[in-house]
């Protein structure tokens, strides 16, 4: 693959002529591409990952930006983005289902096989892909532990109640808005964490619940508070300091 680049103090640019451009920074920039797919990258594991926003870049150790070229969709190579990721062992949270032709999908994937090898220099951490991805099993015992979220503006309290029900309990703070597109329109995340909220519009006032939503899922929760665009289970943090994750994985 041949590029040429720059190299700055906050970051270092690959313009790969047909395949667009990679940007690598060592801090949030301060203007951002509306069009472009950012990974959010922390401790050599894929923390988040937006198009157009940087929602979820604090306290990050790099983010690597996807300039894409023209022959690719950025909505559509979002969405793929995030079940490739998937299938190598992130969890990504999308509750969304898109239809890509497979004509799309072989353009996706030979740009995105082209492109990989920068995602190591960066420092993204490679996992050998799963057949499933990571599964978390209930634990009795913990449907009592307040669950403490601190994320993008959203704070709450949740209870994980039993396998199919998480509670937010009242006086959670939501965040007010989703990102938008370079569009102006809400993306698909966004729109699901809209859709929750008007299913519980009688228990929300000025972005703050005054009474106890009953979920169905973390990730759930996490599009209900904050519309996404991290892993939910790393950010429900027990009183003694453990993610959700670390206490109910299935290894």
């Amino acid at each position: 693959m041949d590029f040429t680049g720059s190299v700055s103090d906050t970051g270092v640019t690959f313009n790969l002529e047909k395949l667009g451009t990679v940007n690598y920074y060592s801090k949030i920039p301060e203007q951002v591409n509306d069009e472009s797919i950012f990974i959010v990258i922390k401790n050599y594991e894929v923390i988040g990952i937006n198009l157009g926003s940087l929602m979820n870049a604090k306290d990050c150790d790099g983010i690597v930006e996807l300039i894409l070229p023209e022959n690719i969709i950025p909505v559509d190579f979002f969405y793929f983005l995030t079940k490739e990721l998937t299938s190598y062992g992130y969890m990504m949270n999308v509750e969304y289902k898109m239809a890509i032709s497979p004509e799309s999908l072989k353009v996706y994937q030979n740009y995105w096989n082209k492109i990989a090898p920068l995602m190591k220099m960066f420092g993204l951490k490679e996992q050998p892909k799963r057949k499933t991805k990571a599964r978390h099993r209930f634990v009795k015992g913990l449907s009592e532990v307040p669950f403490s979220v601190d994320y993008n503006g959203s704070k709450a309290t949740v209870y994980w109640n039993s396998r199919n029900e998480l509670i937010i309990k009242k006086g959670a703070i939501l965040v007010d808005k989703a990102p938008l597109t370079k569009a102006g329109i809400v993306g698909f995340a966004g729109r699901f964490g809209m859709q929750l909220r008007q299913e519980h519009a009688d228990s929300i006032e000025d972005n703050v619940l005054t009474k106890d939503v009953h979920l169905r899922s973390v990730n759930e929760v996490g599009t209900f508070l904050y519309f996404a665009g991290t892993n939910s289970w790393l950010k429900l943090i027990s009183p003694e300091g453990k993610t959700l994750d670390e206490l109910t994985i299935v290894k």
